[in-house]
């Protein structure tokens, strides 16, 4: 018998998201690490479209609600995100779920990534962030915060926080 392979799709409901990382999708700290959380965006944006949310901070910037169905019939709810620990996927903590994340990296690997730019704010640098993928090419730029005032970098943090 075949193994069982899920059929994965958006959904735009928070009330489906739950759960905690169940792992990340880059293994490890390899050199090109910036690239491939670049392109796996931009391959969540092929198999997904728009993500459920996005935001300037990179620690919190974007999250995919994706949902799959076992053989039996039951809901699987994981996330796709990218936090504070890089691109991972999140869910509930049970061997089903797990299986169903380790699947979802294969189809995202797979994917051919969409173009994108995206602009937002690593606070801990403190820097903006300037990335995204032109004609299948993905880019990254960051430009120091240091040489603002506090006033300036205040208002800054409260866009980015959202206060």
């Amino acid at each position: 018998m075949d193994e069982f392979k899920y059929q994965f799709k958006a959904v735009n409901d928070q009330k489906k998201i739950g759960g905690s990382n169940i792992t990340n999708i880059i293994e490890g700290f390899p050199s090109d690490y910036m690239e491939q959380a670049i392109l796996i965006y931009g391959k969540l944006k092929t198999l997904f479209g728009e993500p459920l949310y996005e935001e300037k901070d990179l620690e919190n910037q974007y999250t995919y609600g994706v949902v799959t169905t076992t053989e039996d019939g039951r809901e699987i709810c994981l996330h796709a995100y990218n936090g504070p620990s890089g691109p991972a996927i999140g869910g509930q903590q049970d061997a089903e779920s797990r299986k169903a994340a380790y699947q979802l990296i294969e189809l995202i690997q797979q994917a051919d990534p969409t173009d994108y730019d995206y602009v937002g704010y690593y606070l801990d640098g403190p820097c903006r962030i300037r990335e995204g993928i032109k004609n299948g090419v993905p880019y990254f730029e960051e430009e120091s915060l240091d040489d603002l005032s506090e006033e300036e970098m205040d208002k800054i943090f409260r866009k980015v926080k959202g206060f």
